[in-house]
């Protein structure tokens, strides 16, 4: 009997007798702190610099999860996975360096990792809006178009974590920090120069199929019933070049932009 049969089943190993539970529980806790304490974790701060691929551009097909809205601190967080994130010399890759210079970003400076789980935080939004195609319909959902001069535009989207047959498109207005958290063992160097790390074609098709039957093992159902169908102007690209012209790094807001008459925030994720 190995000592994890037998601490599960309740006995000391050497005698055969049954042992307290309590010590089953603080053995099993020592084992999990110990292996969490080996995980390198990093948060980057993306406020000056927004490196997150989400078009897909490589190849890998970027996946994202409807967003979670804190109203009381206006705070956005929204999971991705497989997206492809560029280790800028004074963004990124310094700041994971400084936290582990062992990692495994640190291999060449042109690196484009592809970060397999991370987690997409907004801070002081103004407001947001999403487009969610669904089995080739759009939803709409607006907590209330509204911004000043000077606050800031992100884009983010993708497949969605958890749907099948789903897209999510968001965007968010803010005036505050922006930040990615992500551990070292969800990194894995992509591209390095013109140079793919992955397997070429068949590399990426492998990692896109891997994640598509990930997704199809979830089989959730997608509640269309959280979404208020209000379409913004957010999405319509003439109004974009008028108050959120293109400028390097995140667009920025030229012009104030009155609230709509719907300025109650509905909460997604209840």
């Amino acid at each position: 009997m190995s000592k994890k049969t037998a601490l599960s089943e309740g006995y000391c190993q050497s005698k055969g007798t049954p042992i307290n539970s309590k010590f089953i529980d603080e053995y099993e806790f020592k084992i999990k702190s110990k292996n969490q304490s080996n995980i390198m974790k990093y948060k980057i701060d993306l406020t000056n610099c927004y490196c997150i691929d989400f078009d897909g551009l490589s190849g890998i097909k970027s996946y994202v999860s409807l967003p979670i809205i804190e109203k009381e601190t206006s705070t956005f967080r929204m999971r991705l996975e497989n997206v492809s994130i560029t280790m800028d010399e004074d963004i990124c890759r310094n700041q994971i360096l400084s936290v582990n210079p062992k990692s495994i970003i640190n291999i060449d400076k042109d690196l484009i990792i592809l970060a397999k789980k991370a987690l997409l935080t907004i801070e002081n939004i103004c407001c947001y809006d999403l487009r969610v195609i669904h089995n080739d319909h759009n939803y709409y959902h607006s907590s209330g178009l509204k911004f000043n001069i000077k606050d800031r535009y992100a884009v983010c989207g993708g497949r969605d974590i958890e749907h099948l047959d789903s897209k999510i498109y968001s965007r968010a207005i803010f005036n505050g920090s922006v930040f990615l958290e992500l551990e070292e063992e969800n990194i894995l160097p992509f591209i390095i120069g013109c140079d793919d790390l992955v397997g070429g074609y068949e590399g990426i098709t492998k990692i896109n199929h891997q994640k598509e039957s990930e997704i199809a093992m979830k089989n959730k159902i997608l509640d269309i019933s959280r979404f208020n169908n209000i379409e913004s102007p957010i999405w319509d690209f003439d109004f974009l070049m008028e108050y959120l012209p293109s400028c390097d790094g995140y667009r920025e807001a030229i012009k104030n932009y009155p609230p709509t008459n719907n300025s109650s925030e509905i909460e997604l994720n209840k």
